[in-house]
């Protein structure tokens, strides 16, 4: 059985404005929306709109706020409430902010994600953060007014401790579309990265729905193991055969992890219907596999006499003590070296983070660089449409230029035509005129 460590240490990321000749921390917590540059550090002007003043600081409507200064980079703070915390970073980055501060009606921050995503998060692109009443009373009542003089922050999204092999555990579901598109998009990424990084998979069971009447020894057509991994669904047994389709594929995972990402996306184009996940499976040469249904079968309690659907099972008991460990609260998602992932859920922003936290960051770089210079099909695409346009042009203006040349040659002829016809008429008439003299 595959046993892992989720490390507990805590991120080293640091807020800090530069207000009355010092430095003055303050502590956040990142929303799970937006893009989130892990690894780098960001600086700029916290600016409260002049606008909005009375503490009535109201970030849904672009309207709202008529002029802004004229700085390179600047943050925008605003209240918590009235819309969506995704709407005011919408609304922010439209203002041509570089971060949002959102102020929280609590005096202090808890652990737990408190900005989430309501579904529009894909269209922010900055970086979204929330910080205590305190804190934020103190900022807008000492600068409001403030015309000319900006409290500088600088903000850092760094690891405390990097390692040499980061743990990456992917949080999967089989109920959200975008989850199945990350996979896809992030297959590249755990290709390149897969020497240099603990890559696990852990499957959303539902906890709270636990069953223990009669000490898990009651079946129930929702759960496995008498109650002891459960999913919800609308239907009945639904539950039981989405859980029995994700032990299936973390098999998979198990017997070949490339093997995974291919069945996955075979999954998701094939595979619609819940009551039919079994056979739909069986159709893929992957899940055909031997080793597969061994992988299946060794995972429950061999010891156990009690039916299938009674026994424990020892990869399930991974996925429910993941989800009680880690924080992740939102399925899909990623758990980088014990810290839940924030921001939108891109192959390329958890790439980011998880190199940020890796001890040699020359492996990512030098990929990074390899990328750079490997032209992409979109590439060939568009200088294949590139030289198509260039040639058509040519041709195009070759085929004008003949056209115009027969057309000059035309006018020639027939000018010089009329010329003749004129001295022969002359020269006619001037023969006339001396015969009859």
């Amino acid at each position: 059985m595959l046993i892992f460590s989720i490390l507990l240490y805590s991120v080293s990321a640091k807020l800090q404005f530069f207000v009355e000749r010092q430095f003055k921390d303050v502590n956040y917590s990142i929303a799970n929306f937006g893009h989130i540059p892990y690894g780098r550090t960001l600086g700029g002007f916290l600016v409260i709109p002049k606008e909005l003043e009375d503490n009535q600081l109201d970030l849904c409507n672009k309207s709202n706020i008529k002029k802004l200064p004229i700085m390179e980079s600047y943050w925008i703070i605003g209240r918590v409430g009235n819309c969506s915390a995704t709407t005011k970073a919408y609304v922010a980055q439209e203002l041509g902010a570089k971060l949002l501060i959102i102020v929280s009606n609590k005096e202090n921050l808890s652990n737990t994600m408190e900005l989430n995503n309501d579904g529009m998060g894909f269209k922010v692109h900055i970086p979204t953060i929330e910080i205590g009443k305190q804190d934020g009373d103190y900022f807008m009542k000492k600068f409001i007014n403030v015309e000319e003089i900006f409290p500088y922050g600088v903000i850092t999204f760094k690891d405390s401790k990097k390692v040499e092999k980061p743990e990456v555990i992917l949080f999967i579901t089989l109920n959200d579309k975008g989850g199945f598109k990350f996979i896809r998009e992030f297959q590249q990424y755990y290709k390149q990265l897969q020497k240099d990084v603990k890559f696990y998979i852990s499957y959303e069971v539902d906890v709270s729905k636990r069953d223990q009447r009669l000490n898990f020894t009651e079946s129930n057509d929702q759960c496995m193991g008498g109650g002891r991994y459960c999913m919800q669904m609308r239907g009945e047994g639904l539950g039981r055969q989405v859980i029995e389709e994700q032990l299936r594929q973390h098999c998979i995972w198990i017997n070949n992890a490339t093997q995974w990402f291919e069945y996955m996306d075979y999954f998701d184009k094939n595979c619609f219907q819940i009551q039919h996940y079994g056979v739909c499976s069986n159709e893929n040469w992957i899940a055909k596999q031997k080793s597969i249904g061994e992988c299946v079968d060794n995972s429950y309690d061999k010891d156990s006499k009690k039916a299938r659907e009674l026994q424990e099972n020892k990869i399930m008991d991974q996925w429910v003590g993941n989800k009680s460990l880690s924080g992740i609260i939102y399925f899909p998602g990623v758990l980088v070296n014990g810290q839940p992932y924030h921001g939108n859920l891109e192959a390329v922003s958890v790439t980011e983070d998880i190199c940020s936290n890796m001890l040699n960051e020359s492996i990512c770089f030098a990929q990074q660089q390899q990328d750079d210079d490997t032209p992409s099909n979109g590439s060939e695409i568009n200088w294949a449409l590139i030289a198509f346009a260039v040639v058509s042009c040519i041709l195009f203006g070759l085929f004008l230029f003949l056209c115009y040349r027969r057309r000059l040659k035309m006018q020639m002829q027939q000018e010089l035509g009329q010329q003749v016809n004129e001295m022969v008429s002359q020269y006619i008439k001037f023969y006339e005129t001396k015969s009859e003299k």
